[in-house]
């Protein structure tokens, strides 16, 4: 997104990311830009309900209150400035939405305040049977286009994975002003406790196994779409990045494995990444960024049925 990056490893959002020293951890282990943990939409109507301003009351910003997920913009602001101030790396504030509703009064601010870009982290769950899919990817649209009048900065967009088209998501979205689409984006997972008969959290961890979604779009868009490809969900060692940087990821978004092995596994994927460029004599990530992708086959068939023909004729 014009940002400059020492490695394609960025930190994603999460409470990894939620205030300065962990921000400073995640440079000093090696990331090359970390997303701060998303403000949520909810989070701010909460701020002016308590300062008086408002008298909308949902259930969603109860409940954001309710798990304390962090404050409001003022909190948020000062969270850009302290941590751009600890670290010389890229910082991009996150900004987790359903609706429309603040882009004008309060993106601008995130921008002020430092951000070196901003991640709209856009989660509309369409659970009513009456939302066409034409409404939906028009939200999307608008609002990035909202978003992208009001900044300078850089815009990247973090999407899920259910649509129709997903090329024709991206493209949208390039269109509408987005620098950039991270994909995917891993949303909430829903369990049954059946001893207690009620809802559960399902884990929100991510695994290897889920890089497969990601690795197959990127290396169908790379070279088609304007927009950079950002790889999200699934990537846990340095052979994972090498893999979405071959399908034509600009960067990759990790997130679980930080969890589960600490920041200092960052300077292992990267170690892990370096020592495979040396064995094949890559100099540099755009020697082999998308060599294994659509674009670049002699054999593009393939890309859209390889996997079904290997399962009908049992090759590997």
């Amino acid at each position: 997104m014009g940002l400059t990056l020492d490695n394609p490893f960025i930190v994603s959002s999460s409470s990894l990311t939620d205030n300065a020293d962990k921000v400073k951890k995640c440079a000093d282990a090696g990331a090359g830009a970390v997303v701060l943990k998303s403000l949520f939409e909810e989070e701010i109507q909460a701020e002016i309900d308590a300062s008086g301003e408002g008298t909308d009351h949902t259930e969603a910003v109860d409940y954001i209150r309710e798990i304390q997920t962090g404050a409001g913009i003022k909190r948020y602001t000062t969270l850009i400035k302290d941590a751009s101030a600890a670290v010389s790396i890229p910082v991009i504030a996150s900004v987790n939405a359903v609706t429309r509703n603040w882009w004008e009064q309060h993106v601008p601010r995130l921008e002020a305040a430092g951000a070196d870009a901003i991640e709209l982290n856009i989660s509309l769950m369409p659970y009513d049977y009456k939302d066409s899919e034409a409404a939906i990817l028009d939200f999307y649209i608008k609002t990035v286009e909202s978003v992208c009048k009001l900044v300078s900065v850089p815009v990247a967009v973090k999407i899920g994975f259910h649509f129709t088209s997903i090329p024709a998501v991206v493209d949208a979205l390039k269109w509408a002003g987005a620098r950039a689409v991270v994909l995917f984006n891993r949303f909430y997972q829903l369990d049954i406790d059946t001893t207690n008969l009620r809802l559960k959290s399902g884990s929100p961890m991510s695994s290897r196994d889920d890089l497969a979604l990601p690795l197959r779009w990127i290396t169908m868009m790379y070279g088609k779409t304007e927009a950079e490809l950002a790889a999200s969900s699934g990537v846990h060692q340095g052979d994972d990045a090498v893999k979405v940087l071959l399908a034509g990821a600009q960067v990759v978004q990790v997130c679980s494995t930080v969890y589960k092995n600490g920041y200092e596994h960052l300077g292992v994927m990267q170690r892990e990444l370096e020592a495979w460029m040396d064995g094949q004599n890559f100099q540099t990530i755009d020697a082999f960024r998308g060599r294994l992708s659509q674009k670049r086959s002699d054999k593009p068939e393939t890309f859209e049925r390889l996997q079904y023909i290997q399962a009908l004729v049992g090759q590997s």
